[in-house]
């Protein structure tokens, strides 16, 4: 099934229907340019390491924006970033706004608490206003936690479709990479987020150390983690690009995902059992990420 409207379709637009398993999937060439003539018979998805048919797929034919998106930002107010939070507000409100009426969007910030400046809106004086309200800079960092509240927004406030299509669920987070108070940990953080089929895109402030050979950005937890690459997402350094590069990467990455989706083997049960996904395409010379590498086979929400 392949759906229309400025993409690639077939007779009629169809709808994911509840069932299916959607997974997000972006690929780039070696250059690091956006993959973006692929079609479903050049992906190959395996299932617990099985080849399994892919019974959805999409892909943006157009450089215009239809894809509908829900975005949670997330703002470290622990001090390291704090100062920054007017230059994040300028780039985020472009970003919204290059997005249209496609992207409805929530502002948290986070340091000893997680505090929810705005809740989901299209609205953006009110993100500017939800970005205003990180002012209260300093304590310690819950960054784990502080996505893993994304993630739930997302499944619970966000709008799962919008005019029959599937929203892609993203989560921005801005932050110099450090956990120290958290409770969730960060495994459970990729099962969570890849359960609901969320993106995380990191934007770090980078610490560096000197050596022989030059200035290295040193790892941070957020790196080591996992959490941002398991989730098909994007690190990027505040210092090499400002807020506005940064946020239109993220919106060319949108632009040129695909969006696959499959029966799962079995009908879901109370107790279920982790499955692994992945995605591989016949096009050499290619990297992908994808959004989800596992899923569950629960009962999901009813949303």
């Amino acid at each position: 099934m392949i759906l229309g409207h400025g993409l690639v379709s077939l007779a009629q637009e169809v709808r994911l229907e509840g069932k299916l398993v959607p997974i997000d999937v972006t690929v780039m060439d070696r250059d690091g340019n956006y993959v973006t003539d692929l079609k479903q018979e050049d992906f190959i998805l395996t299932h617990d390491g099985v080849n399994y048919p892919i019974a959805f797929f999409e892909a943006q034919t157009t450089r215009s924006f239809t894809r509908p998106v829900a975005i949670v930002f997330a703002l470290d107010v622990s001090g390291s970033l704090g100062v920054q939070v007017k230059d994040q507000q300028r780039a985020a409100q472009q970003f919204v706004r290059a997005m249209r009426q496609q992207a409805v969007c929530a502002v948290i910030g986070f340091n000893d608490r997680i505090h929810v400046y705005q809740n989901f809106t299209t609205d953006i004086e009110k993100l500017q206003q939800g970005f205003a309200k990180a002012r209260n800079i300093g304590g310690r960092t819950r960054l784990y936690d502080a996505i893993d509240r994304a993630v739930t927004m997302l499944q619970r406030d966000a709008p799962a479709r919008v005019d029959g299509r599937r929203v892609r669920r993203l989560v921005v987070v801005v932050t110099d990479g450090f956990d120290y108070t958290s409770l969730i940990s960060a495994p459970e953080v990729i099962r969570r987020a890849n359960q609901a089929g969320v993106t995380v895109y990191a934007i770090i402030l980078p610490s560096y150390i000197l050596s022989p050979q030059g200035k290295h950005r040193v790892p941070t937890l957020l790196d080591a983690t996992g959490i941002v690459e398991r989730t098909g997402g994007k690190t990027f350094s505040i210092d090499d690009q400002n807020y506005v590069q940064i946020f239109s990467e993220i919106a060319e990455e949108i632009r040129a995902s695909y969006l696959l989706a499959f029966y799962p083997l079995s009908p879901p049960s109370t107790g279920g059992r982790s499955h692994r996904l992945k995605v591989m395409t016949t096009r050499p010379g290619v990297q992908i990420r994808q959004s989800r590498y596992e899923y569950s086979s629960a009962l999901p929400s009813r949303r």
